[in-house]
């Protein structure tokens, strides 16, 4: 969550400077500006904010140099495989480098260099008498950095190479293909192999330019602007109802926690069509439910451009692009994808409700255990104490303990020797339960982890 949860503002940022600059109003460019540019800057980075943010998250003590590292995953992955460098080793054109490798740097390479930077953490502990430890890490994240580009370099090309042929493929299956695309871009957006769908549809790849031609008004009235028209029922209706649902299923004790997430999530999907922060926050924990936004994406684009309800978008399917582009000559009753909307923000709520409480699926909000020990603000702060102390001699004392770090609900303990470990020692203080695997033990103590957590770090310093 800590890489996902700055998006949301950076969104509402760029959206309220888009109103500004379109209000008409010449004192307030400036203050437009500004406001698009600082949106903007946070946006167009999250690839590298996710590079820090997952290194830090998923490193055993939420290390800054984990973070660092996985900084510099990125960044060599990204340089390596840079249109330049590609060019350069690429000696005879077998594919498009500038398409391929032009959007190398996204969320999903991002996401692939905070796992490997975290891991190359991971192996700080690893004992050797040549190394000292944090130059270890720093050596291990540029190898398996140099080792990914490598890999990426064989594979990246031959994925470019069959997206073009699936465009092509469905360029002339009309309304369904419009469906199939977009079935195919949610799907794709965990990956960052969006952007190269993307381009063949949206722009001058294979001949379509759907976005250019509309705004140009070059187009076929009621055809062009049907890969872009059925996201706004999605985007300012869709996504705003799984956020209600989603919200409405967390887990008691973390509802006024994620509140804020969810909102801010729901208002920039709403006005700017920027979804990611959203997304990002449960593709993974739960791919059921992303497969099946990615469905119901392809079946609103379908129906928009069967029914052709037309209206296109600069920026993203947002309700200020929808200002601005349902006053233009290609547009075809743009309104009924409000109608359109409606009906798939009901959808949307029915099914995302039922999917996560029948199948007790993971959503941002339920990643804890239900039966929590403890509610909001039950912890004093002499409890707080008393519980860090009694961890830590469960543990078999500070001395066995090599590093502890928290996640959402748990406590994440390396011990040199597990056998100390006495769980009965710790249940009599408030932990639910604990898991044991080969490399640390897990300790679950619901919401108040992270207080705990701040105790033994004065325990363990």
């Amino acid at each position: 969550m800590l890489p996902i949860a700055v998006f949301p503002a950076a969104a509402l940022l760029m959206g309220i400077g888009y109103a500004l600059e379109e209000s008409g109003m010449e004192n307030l460019y400036f203050m437009a500006m500004i406001l698009q540019k600082t949106g903007n800057v946070i946006i167009s980075q999250m690839p590298m904010i996710f590079a820090i943010g997952v290194a830090y998250e998923l490193s055993d003590d939420k290390s800054g140099l984990a973070a660092c590292n996985g900084l510099l995953c990125f960044l060599i992955i990204t340089s390596l495989l840079s249109v330049s460098n590609v060019s350069f080793l690429e000696d005879t054109l077998r594919f498009r480098v500038d398409e391929a490798f032009g959007n190398i740097n996204n969320q999903f390479i991002g996401i692939l260099s905070g796992l490997l930077a975290a891991f190359s953490y991971r192996r700080k502990h690893v004992s050797t008498n040549y190394l000292p430890a944090d130059f270890r890490v720093l050596v291990y994240t540029s190898i398996f950095a140099m080792l990914c580009s490598i890999v990426l370099y064989i594979v990246w090309p031959l994925i470019f190479t069959l997206l073009i042929s699936i465009g092509t493929m469905i360029k002339d299956m009309g309304p369904l293909g419009a469906g199939i695309y977009a079935f195919l871009n949610r799907l794709l957006v965990p990956l960052g192999l969006h952007h190269m769908l993307n381009s063949i549809f949206w722009f001058d790849v294979i001949g379509i330019n759907d976005i250019g031609n509309y705004w140009a008004g070059t187009g076929i009235r009621g055809v062009t602007g049907m890969y872009q028209a059925g996201y706004y029922p999605i985007m300012m209706f869709g996504v705003v109802a799984m956020a209600l649902a989603m919200y409405q299923c967390c887990f008691i004790t973390r509802k006024k926690k994620m509140k804020p997430f969810f909102v801010s999530s729901a208002i920039a999907s709403f006005l700017t069509g920027v979804t990611e922060p959203l997304e990002f926050s449960f593709m993974f924990l739960s791919p059921l439910l992303y497969v099946m936004h990615a469905l119901l994406t392809g079946i609103s684009v379908f129906m928009a451009a069967s029914l052709q309800y037309i209206a296109g978008f600069s920026f993203s399917a947002g309700a200020i692009d929808f200002v601005l582009a349902s006053s233009l000559p290609m547009a075809v009753k743009p309104y009924m994808l409000f109608v359109q909307g409606g009906l798939f923000f009901v959808i949307y709520y029915v099914l995302f409700r039922l999917m996560i409480k029948k199948f007790d699926l993971c959503t941002p909000g339920r990643e804890n255990d239900q039966n929590e020990p403890f509610q909001e603000g039950s912890i004093a702060a002499e409890d707080l104490n008393e519980m860090a102390k009694v961890i830590i001699e469960g543990c078999g004392g500070a001395e066995n303990i090599i590093a502890i770090h928290s996640c959402i609900t748990r406590l994440h303990i390396t011990l040199k020797d597990q056998d100390k470990f006495v769980f009965k020692r710790i249940r009599q203080n408030g932990a639910a339960g604990y898991l044991k695997t080969k490399e640390e033990i897990q300790i679950v103590y619901g919401a108040h982890v992270d207080a705990i957590m701040d105790v033994l770090k004065n325990y363990q310093l």
